[in-house]
């Protein structure tokens, strides 16, 4: 793509015909009045060819408007260059512990889990997202990477038909996963980083604890969203194969997320249900790309050389001419 770095400098184009012009018509007022040499027409005739020459400085006003086309900054902005990164990267840390099990959500009409809606989510997000690098992450009893950072979102949407429950145990590892995220983030030399807690928020188990991981994740420069799932009350909780889903209480610990988003400048977000989760993601994409620094371009190819190289050339040209053209006293 061509544009200009300083267009305002193109509106003085016209000042230099118009000099001219101006010019012209002030040496021909003057001569009005001057005594005819007998001879002129012998004279207009010897002297026509030269006459004509100089009757139009056109190398000056080419090189008056070529020096002007350089001053505006002509450049070449590689925009699909393949070095070209994505604006952002988000990674997302998901629960898969045990109380995400619980038949919290509806999907199509039937029951479904908090993980199920998580994915249902990712999914739609996944599908619309652009110019984003994308990576995930699993927790239970320990967390584990199961994408890193990549804008191959096809790959990621296969992924994440690959979630399950069970995947690393079934405690939740909340501090764990929030440092890990941000160790995955802290590989790319960007300053728009974005951790997604998608979880119940109940901690019971990993090393870090969350409170620890949050101050880290700020230190690095990494903004960490959460997510709540989960409803108040009893909730339909899967059992065995064989036997109906048993009524029990697993609620999200609120609280403990918001402080989690406040310590590190995002901001907590409850998922009610499917469609407010989709809703959710497509505000964190929006807040994220208000980060992006701009301009968001490719590299800038400055080509103001050319102009002033050919207006060089012009100005030789016009002095040679004057030179050459010139009468003898």
């Amino acid at each position: 793509m061509f544009e200009f770095g300083a267009p305002l400098w193109l509106w003085l184009l016209p000042l230099a015909p118009l000099a001219w012009w101006l010019t012209r018509r002030r040496r021909v007022r003057d001569r009005a009045g001057a005594l005819m040499h007998p001879q002129t027409e012998l004279l207009a005739e010897l002297q026509g060819e030269n006459a004509r020459l100089r009757q139009a400085p056109w190398p000056w006003l080419l090189a008056c408007t070529l020096l002007l086309l350089a001053l505006a900054r002509p450049q070449a902005i590689d925009t699909r260059g393949p070095g070209l990164e994505p604006g952002h990267n988000v990674m997302f840390a998901i629960d898969v512990s045990g109380s995400m099990r619980a038949l919290d959500y509806i999907i199509d009409g039937q029951p479904a889990s908090r993980l199920d809606a998580i994915k249902d989510a990712l999914r739609r997000f996944l599908a619309q997202a652009r110019d984003v690098r994308v990576g995930a992450v699993v927790f239970a009893d320990d967390a584990l990477t199961l994408l890193p950072l990549t804008s191959d979102l096809a790959l990621a949407r296969q992924l994440v038909d690959e979630i399950n429950n069970g995947l690393a145990g079934e405690k939740t590892a909340l501090g764990d996963a929030i440092a890990l995220g941000v160790k995955r983030l802290q590989a790319v030399d960007d300053p728009v980083r974005v951790l997604v807690l998608l979880t119940d928020g109940s901690a019971s188990g990993g090393m870090i604890t969350p409170e620890t991981a949050a101050v880290a994740a700020h230190a690095a420069g990494v903004r960490l969203y959460t997510v709540g799932f989960g409803r108040t009350g009893k909730v339909a909780f899967p059992g065995s194969p064989v036997e109906a889903p048993i009524s029990t209480e697993l609620p999200p610990d609120e609280d403990q997320l918001r402080r989690l988003a406040a310590a590190t400048g995002g901001i907590y977000f409850q998922a009610t249900d499917v469609e407010a989760l989709s809703g959710v993601l497509a505000e964190i994409e929006l807040l994220e790309q208000a980060r992006i620094p701009a301009p968001r371009g490719g590299d800038a190819h400055e080509w103001y050389w050319l102009p002033v190289a050919a207006a060089l050339a012009a100005l030789l040209f016009a002095e040679a001419r004057r030179r050459r053209t010139g009468v003898s006293a």
